[in-house]
């Protein structure tokens, strides 16, 4: 977070909004409960995660030793949420990073409650400040360390000597590594499904944005990536090279529609003839027929491209100067990726000889170790957002581990795995967690102590009673939090129950610690808040940077081509992409927050609307370069002349001024200060426009596009209240 000048005053503010935050806080919003995201329902994936956890409990049980299966159990629980994290291989990472963390935790968990228990406020402290830091890795190893807390507190119940806690440690590693088992096992049975999928929710989201271009209405496309990215990143390991590589292609192609669909949609609100937007509803129409055929069953699937390729050879272009090169262009697209799904399951099997697709490679994931001891090292300040909820969550968990301690509060240790879970790095989620976990455990504490007493007196009902409750929770995760902490809480009571604690006195204690553990989040974040207005001018500051690096190649390339190479085009493209949705993700957090500036709701708006207009037409002049039959070359080519060398020079500066303009925005978004002098941006355009050889017809508008939105930045930084407020 830049301090600058003015961060005396900021602290002030945050001490004025830390007063009121209680106040202000939307109770009764909260106690809806709300939203239940039903779609999002789970049951196959809880079905395999609730064998990892059911199956150690029955093992368990048959062999006499039921404990021993509770704590391997207690190991597969954790491990099952971390491995709906990733695609394949970083799933499998995921689950592993999670339980080799939880076995340590277990071990030093019960061995130091046995032989020094104050020292567990250091411990606490420790696992605190690590799970808080692990913010910054994202999701995936986010997910991961937060469970590592969890095994540490269970464990601090049952305080063990060395030889007993590393027998403990063992099963509960043994009960996450069967998750990883289980999720290998699935590369097995869906081998190349899964990627299918992904690619046909890829087509379908493309012809669902055909369908807005239609309308004449539409804008630059959502910045989210494409479905069939991520999976890609991570494949099935299983699956035949070949298969992949023309995945890959399919891929590249959508990246491409996507481009060319939004330089339709200029032509489409402007076509009086309504020619361009019949013809992107036809394109619309292809891309449904592309999906069906990659979800379609292997049987059905040649009937899916005779049909495709049919409709493919009625679709003609419109012949209107405008938009026609962007219509042939995607005509040309559509055609290639019904040649490369006939190639898909011809190539099943086989490693691939010769000529390979050539689609743009996709990158692995990060996450390699390297990389992520240079990002733990990058956010070890707490002036940053993942270094200051490091320090938070561990002087928060340390100071309640130690107030347990003093007070000798009864399963005090659940207070201090509430803090964990529910305190975050932003205000929405906490209070969101916070209320919701209390409200879900306050009902499944009851629930529980009833479920544990109907499935007395065998074993057999305990772990029946376990395997539904734990699959309740595994499927209802997404959907609502209140939901899952409530079957949840009936587990763990049940579980509990097993390892010899009454199911009464266990209910009423969770209940009670959950409370508390809920309160002191909430207390903790009003006093020592993370407000997203204070940091949210980095994100949006880097989305200046990389919309002003993306402009400016793809003006050079235009301008001389064959200079910019087109994965490095598709390179800034994506990373404009993803800044352009951190910068959607912080303006809805900041929709979610009390009011506090320096950068407002309103302002924030404002910026993600002018960038998004400014995306529109870097995709459009990104089409044109990447289209078969592009305008004609601006720069030196050939015979061309001087003039035309003169038309070249002239879009190259202004590509390069449109890069010194947005860096400018990004260092007054960064010092919070209204930018100063810019580069005389529209002059610059209007000496490309008006040279006297003319340049391109599609030329014209498009860069007259992107100094307007570019222009609209500046307005809104100078007129939006982003100064620190004294």
């Amino acid at each position: 977070m830049s301090t600058g000048p003015g961060g005396a005053s900021r602290e002030r503010s945050d001490l004025r909004s830390a007063r009121s935050y209680l106040g202000r806080f939307r109770w009764r919003r909260r106690l809806r409960l709300g939203p239940f995201r039903w779609r999002a329902a789970a049951p196959w994936r809880a079905a395999r995660v609730a064998v990892g956890v059911v199956v150690p409990l029955a093992v368990g049980s048959a062999a006499g030793h039921l404990e021993y299966g509770a704590f391997a159990s207690l190991g597969a629980l954790p491990a099952g949420f971390a491995s709906f994290q990733g695609v394949t291989r970083t799933r499998v990472a995921a689950v592993s990073a999670a339980s080799v963390g939880m076995a340590v935790s277990t071990f030093v968990g019960a061995t130091t409650a046995a032989a020094v228990p104050w020292l567990l406020v250091v411990v606490v402290s420790l696992w605190g400040y690590l799970v808080g830091l692990a913010v910054c890795l994202g999701p995936r190893l986010s997910v991961a360390a937060v469970q590592w807390p969890v095994a540490l507190l269970i464990s601090i119940g049952l305080p063990l000597g060395p030889a007993e806690a590393a027998l403990r440690a063992c099963l509960v590693l043994a009960g996450g590594l069967f998750q990883g088992a289980l999720v290998a096992l699935s590369w097995a049975l869906q081998k190349g499904d899964p990627e299918r999928a992904a690619l046909s929710a890829s087509f379908r989201s493309l012809a669902a944005y055909a369908a807005e271009v239609t309308t004449g209405r539409a804008g630059a496309p959502p910045s989210a990536a494409l479905p069939g990215r991520a999976r890609l990143a991570d494949p099935n390991p299983l699956l035949p090279e070949a298969v992949r590589l023309a995945g890959i292609d399919l891929l590249e192609q959508a990246e491409r529609i996507r481009a060319a669909l939004s330089a339709l949609s200029v032509h489409v609100a402007g076509d009086p003839s309504g020619s361009a937007g019949r013809f992107t509803a036809g394109a619309g129409r292809a891309l449904g027929l592309t999906a069906d055929a990659l979800s379609s069953g292997r049987a059905e699937r040649p009937g899916r491209l005779r049909e495709l390729d049919r409709y493919l050879a009625e679709l003609k272009a419109p012949s209107g100067a405008g938009a026609h090169w962007a219509a042939e262009s995607l005509l040309g697209q559509l055609r290639a990726c019904s040649r490369i799904l006939g190639r898909l399951d011809a190539a099943r099997g086989r490693t691939p000889s010769g000529d390979v697709p050539s689609g743009f490679p996709v990158p692995a994931p990060a996450g390699g170790l390297g990389w992520t001891v240079l990002t733990l090292r990058a956010n070890l300040t707490p002036a940053g957002e993942a270094g200051r909820h490091a320090v938070r969550l561990a002087v928060v968990a340390g100071l309640a581990e130690l107030m347990v301690q003093a007070t000798g509060l009864f399963e005090g240790r659940w207070v201090v795995l509430t803090i964990f879970l529910v305190l975050k790095p932003d205000y929405n989620s906490t209070v969101y967690r916070s209320v919701h976990r209390a409200i879900g455990t306050a009902v499944g504490a009851g629930l529980g102590a009833a479920v544990a007493e109907l499935a007395h007196p065998g074993p057999g009902g305990l772990v029946v009673a376990a395997g539904i409750t734990v699959a309740a929770a595994y499927a209802l995760f997404d959907v609502n939090y209140a939901l899952y902490s409530c079957f949840l809480t009936v587990y763990i009571v049940v579980l509990l129950d097993i390892l010899g604690f009454a199911a009464g006195t266990t209910a009423t204690a969770r209940l009670v610690d959950t409370a508390i553990g809920a309160t002191l989040a909430l207390v903790a974040f009003s006093l020592w808040p993370t407000w997203e207005g204070l940091t949210a001018q980095e994100k949006f500051a880097r989305l200046m940077r990389a919309n002003g690096r993306y402009a400016k190649a793809l003006l050079h390339e235009l301008a001389y081509p064959g200079q910019v190479r087109a994965e490095r085009l598709r390179t800034l493209q994506a990373a404009a992409r993803r800044a352009r949705t951190d910068a959607e993700a912080s303006t809805a957090r900041l929709a979610d927050e009390p009011a506090h500036p320096p950068l407002t709701p309103a302002v924030a708006r404002a910026l993600v609307a002018a960038v998004t207009r400014l995306a529109h037409a870097e995709l459009s002049l990104h089409a044109l370069i990447a289209s078969p039959c592009p305008c004609p070359p601006v720069g030196r080519e050939g015979g061309s002349t001087d003039l035309a060398d003169d038309g070249a020079g002239r879009l190259d500066a202004l590509g390069a001024a449109l890069d010194v303009t947005m860096a400018d925005l990004a260092g007054a978004l960064r010092s919070m200060r209204p930018p100063g002098a810019l580069p005389p941006l529209r002059r610059l355009q209007e000496e490309f426009r008006d040279q006297p050889v003319p340049p391109d017809v599609h030329l014209t508008p498009l860069t007259d596009d992107v100094v307007n939105a570019v222009d609209t930045l500046a307005a809104v930084l100078r007129r939006g209240p982003v100064a620190p407020a004294s």
